[in-house]
């Protein structure tokens, strides 16, 4: 889909502190072998009072708050969440609007896995061209891996899992850029490398945490062998990617900042740089690796990342990658028109990493 009057006007996100995995090499939480594979170099982790709703209001609030937004503007809200969502039986996407936006607008929650985000672009976008409310549309995302639902060292050996909450303002109007095009694709005969071969219940099994994708990915491979699901998802990846910058009239080759999930080295490399043909170097990784996989938060995080550090120049096109369980992959296109208002200058060292 291509499009001529969609902006992002402002970004914005939230991490609790990060801690060295130096520490968790000492002791015995992470492996150090498997830390030479994934270059980790920190996480991110929540505290107790960091609960993830709130994070999410967190990012929500900057995001309007640096597009000079106000709240009535806003016709739609869309949260995604890959995790537990603070209780069951509750609407999330309320509770954001209410503290976000002061009851504004509509809300809906999404649960996408780790393409959440990037994926209600498309939603949103979708929603204002139809004319929908007010004239912006807010989508947040905030996802946590504590234990014992999960032991993010070791539930996906290619990962490590990080805490926070990130979120991106949408407009027809204006916005320091504008969305190009955004494509995206899907495999669900592979969404069996998320459920194994376990059967559904009706509540959470505690014989069942901490959750391992690692274990159900084995159970999966008596279905599809690995080698085949492989090549699938980069077959997925690659052409979400390749439509996407056709349809920017545009090249993966001139694209200036690639933002992909936070994954490890190893795995980055092979699921994702690999099918798309991109270097390292043009990527978030050394930012990412000091935050880890954050469910469907990395993208928006790594694009105001880029913002923040004053790093995104006019003229330049920036994609953000989204890949999540399903299988389901979304590639957007972004025009930077103007450096944001929030920005530090590249070359200054206090600001933040």
């Amino acid at each position: 889909m291509r499009y001529d009057d969609l902006y992002i006007s402002g970004a914005g996100s939230w991490y609790p502190e990060s801690i060295s995995v130096d520490d968790a090499v000492a002791d015995g939480r992470y492996s150090a072998a498997v830390r030479s594979r994934t270059g980790q170099r920190r996480v991110t982790i929540a505290g107790p009072d960091d609960a993830s709703p709130d994070m999410a209001v967190r990012a929500g609030i900057s995001a309007l708050g640096r597009a000079g937004c106000d709240p009535a503007e806003v016709g739609l809200l869309l949260h995604a969440v890959a995790t537990y969502n603070g209780m069951d039986g509750w609407n999330c996407a309320s509770y954001l609007q209410h503290r976000i936006l002061a009851g504004h607008g509509v809300s809906f929650e999404l649960r996408q896995l780790s393409n959440g985000a990037v994926g209600a672009i498309e939603l949103a976008a979708a929603y204002l061209r139809a004319g929908g409310g007010a004239g912006s549309a807010l989508i947040t995302t905030a996802d946590q891996f504590p234990l014992p639902a999960w032991n993010r060292w070791e539930a996906s050996p290619g990962l490590v899992f990080g805490d926070g909450a990130s979120a991106l303002l949408l407009s027809r109007d204006a916005g320091f850029a504008r969305v190009v095009s955004s494509v995206s694709i899907s495999d669900p005969e592979l969404e069996g490398m998320q459920r194994g071969t376990r059967p559904f219940r009706p509540f959470a099994d505690p014989d069942f945490l901490p959750s391992s994708v690692v274990e159900r990915t084995k159970e999966f491979a008596a279905t599809i062998s690995i080698e085949e699901a492989v090549g699938r998802m980069a077959v997925g990846l690659n052409r979400a990617v390749t439509e996407a910058v056709k349809e920017a009239g545009t090249s993966v080759e001139d694209v200036a900042h690639v933002v992909l999930p936070n994954f490890g080295r190893e795995l980055l490399h092979d699921e994702c740089l690999v099918p798309i043909g991109v270097d390292i170097e043009r990527t978030t990784w050394r930012w990412g690796n000091t935050v880890g996989h954050v469910g469907a938060a990395d993208q928006f995080g790594g694009l105001d990342h880029l913002a923040t550090q004053g790093l995104l120049k006019p003229g330049e096109r920036v994609m953000l990658v989204g890949v999540g369980g399903g299988f389901n992959w979304t590639c957007v296109v972004l025009e930077i028109l103007t450096e944001p208002g929030w920005a530090y200058p590249a070359e200054n060292s206090e600001a933040p990493a």
